[in-house]
């Protein structure tokens, strides 16, 4: 008779283990340290060079960096299908704490979005970015085929449009874009007809104007027509985006050194720190250094999309396009608004802004890919 057995039955647990590790992906881990080493040197360098190990930017980035690290590899660590059980409570978590954001949330810049902790600000937003990408995911896998079905496409729509609208409420136009930019990329590996997505995307000048008409306020109007022609307003809404451009241009080719650029020195280029660090970067590094940044950029993309191309389930499948998909939009959002190429929308840039919640939300984002790349394999089996 010939009985077939799990091979992992012939091995320890901590074999199965160490066999799930040799699946983690060292390029796309590298290349991160890459773009948060680099933020936390450019952030240092935003608030002046202060002494190492004080109370600045540069510091926190660095501390919570090293927490946020270590809860990647706890993520990765995790079975990533278990979070298809938990998906609708972390979905009903998130939407929760959009809600009280606006309610016990402290308003920054105009926009009630953070909760202030004291030592930091946490923004829900950003981890209602992961929670809601966990819950489109979970529910476009259970559907399967079932999403040719235009009330599927729907209500995939609506999942992300909750908590994008409260998000909007508070407001914060920027971060509403991305969780728009979430759902479109899940729409490409999602079993969907490519007419509903044609269809939306012939919409969009409809649904732009019906945005601008009747959801934009005046003084949002107003800083997106001076994005795009700041010398409208060269001492409000359009200074800081003419100073960007000054301190891009003035980096030249190799950079003015970790002091930056003369714009960030004067300190006429404010909130470099965050929404404008590509621009104090560009000071310090110049035409080359903003090269190597988007080559860095470019691997750590692909590497996303590799765990895509490699996942068992339809449920890794669009986590791994999601946040792929998020990634980039708000990289080309950040360096778009920088370079006059997109309106100024208060993003930060990936894991090289200064920003707790964004980089906290990022890396547990990294160790749900790690772990889908290292709970690919099937289990294997041996004859007896």
């Amino acid at each position: 008779m010939v009985a077939f057995r799990p091979s992992y039955m012939n091995v320890k647990p901590g074999d199965i283990a160490r066999d799930r590790w040799r699946d983690f992906d060292i390029i796309l881990f590298t290349t991160l340290l890459v773009l948060m080493g680099f933020g936390t040197l450019a952030i240092w360098s935003a608030v002046g060079l202060p002494p190492l190990l004080s109370n600045n930017s540069g510091t926190f980035q660095a501390i919570f960096g090293g927490v946020g690290i270590g809860i990647m590899f706890v993520t990765a660590s995790i079975d990533y299908r278990f979070l298809n059980t938990l998906a609708w409570p972390l979905y009903g978590f998130g939407v929760l704490s959009l809600i009280a954001v606006q309610i016990f949330g402290v308003s920054l810049g105009g926009a009630q979005n953070w909760f202030d902790f004291g030592l930091f600000l946490v923004q829900p937003s950003e981890f209602a970015k992961v929670t809601t990408l966990i819950a489109l995911a979970s529910f476009m896998a259970s559907r399967g085929d079932e999403m040719k079905s235009f009330v599927n496409f729907i209500i995939s729509g609506l999942i992300v449009a909750l908590p994008a609208g409260l998000v909007l409420i508070g407001p914060d136009l920027g971060m509403a874009m991305v969780y728009v930019a979430l759902w479109a990329s899940t729409l490409l590996v999602a079993r969907t007809r490519w007419l509903y997505i044609w269809l939306l995307v012939i919409s969009l000048p409809l649904l732009g104007w019906i945005g601008w008409e009747f959801l934009l306020q005046d003084y949002q109007k107003t800083r997106f027509i001076v994005s795009y022609r700041p010398e409208l307003d060269p001492l409000g809404d359009g200074f800081q985006i003419l100073q960007a451009r000054i301190s891009i241009g003035a980096g030249g080719l190799w950079g003015e050194g970790l002091a930056g650029g003369s714009q960030s020195q004067l300190n006429l280029l404010t909130v470099r720190d965050s929404d404008f660090i590509f621009a104090h970067a560009s000071g310090m590094f110049g035409f080359v250094g903003m090269l190597g940044l988007f080559l860095a950029q470019i691997i750590f993309l692909w590497r996303c999309l590799k765990v895509a191309e490699i996942a068992r389930d339809h449920f890794g499948q669009v986590l791994a396009v999601g946040f792929t998909g998020v990634i980039f939009f708000q990289a080309f959002l950040n360096i778009g608004m920088n370079v006059g190429l997109m309106p100024v929308a208060g993003i930060t840039l990936p894991f090289v802004s200064y920003g707790v919640s964004s980089l906290g939300a990022n890396l547990i984002m990294v160790g749900i890919l790690q772990s889908i790349r290292m709970h690919h394999r099937k289990l294997a089996f041996v004859r007896q």
